[in-house]
């Protein structure tokens, strides 16, 4: 080794470790900053926010795989819920506001894979004609399937490829059906199926409190009297006071771990945007209320 590369060495071996410093900090500042001792003031600042922002009808973000956690439960402790329950011989899954299809076709590759022999069939609307032509149509650039928790496995299992395009394969296309409607003005019952599994995802936190609470009690008039509804994306106040005034039993599985995953879809400064969520607290009193996503409902 020449005396010339002992220094690029060094120089190299310093410029990781003061990378590995400054991400340690990073860390830190965010874990024992933002997410403890500045969450009652951000708090106050999120609350604000919700007041006074006028919320995006045309927000589309979406993502494939958006939550593994949530996955486990439907395959694990889900799926022995519904054991106990009065079912039929075909699962029924209603998705509301799926946007481009990347939910419902993670569900969809999901249950396949997992049950190879169940019998399902997903129901999933969206407000914007263009979204559902987008969903019905299965196909999908590299960037929009690529992302936070997108593993190859998962990648190989959903969908067929040409160059840089992703299509979905037929065997799980054919097990949805998508359809335009309005969660919140629409007869949503009369347009859904009664499901034994209702998704209401990332949606009604781009609605104001109202409307948000109407989107609500429309989207559960679609699931059959015991059933499982997931509910992520939402104002964790309205979450509590709507699961208790309709009798749903929060699923104690994975519960912070499945929130704060969710949480890493938003920028860290999460009081900045009315759909951040705060991190998850030991402290609060109904923490499954608040913070589960997913509840069992008994009629």
């Amino acid at each position: 080794m020449t005396s010339a590369a002992k220094p690029l060495q060094k120089a190299e071996l310093k410029k990781r470790i003061l990378g590995v410093c400054k991400n340690a900090l990073k860390d830190l500042r965010r874990v024992l900053y933002f997410n403890t001792l500045y969450v009652p003031f951000a708090k106050k600042k999120h609350a604000n926010i919700n007041k006074l922002t006028q919320r995006s009808q045309k927000h589309t973000y979406t993502a494939f795989n958006r939550s593994p956690g949530q996955l486990d439960a439907l395959c694990g402790p889900v799926m022995e819920v519904l054991r106990g329950l009065d079912q039929g011989s075909t699962l029924q899954i209603n998705i509301l506001a799926g946007s481009i299809g990347a939910e419902a076709y993670t569900v969809s590759s999901t249950l396949a894979s997992r049950f190879p022999n169940l019998s399902f069939h997903i129901h999933c609307c969206d407000l914007h004609e263009e979204t559902i032509a987008r969903s019905k149509s299965g196909r999908y650039t590299k960037q929009e399937v690529h992302g936070l928790g997108v593993t190859d496995t998962f990648i190989n299992k959903t969908f067929n490829r040409e160059n840089n395009e992703y299509f979905v394969k037929p065997e799980l296309k054919e097990k949805i059906t998508f359809f335009p409607a309005n969660i919140v003005t629409d007869d949503l019952e009369a347009m859904y199926p009664k499901a034994d599994i209702v998704l209401m995802q990332n949606v009604l936190f781009h609605l104001d409190d109202e409307q948000a609470e109407q989107a609500f009690e429309n989207g559960l008039k679609t699931a059959k009297e015991s059933s499982v509804v997931f509910i992520d994306g939402m104002s964790l106040d309205m979450r509590g006071k709507l699961v208790e005034r309709n009798k749903m039993v929060p699923l104690n599985y994975r519960v912070k771990e499945i929130h704060e995953y969710a949480r890493r879809h938003v920028p860290d400064d999460w009081w900045k945007y009315y759909y951040g969520m705060e991190p998850y607290s030991f402290l609060t009193s109904n923490k499954l209320n608040r913070y589960s996503t997913i509840f069992v409902r008994r009629v």
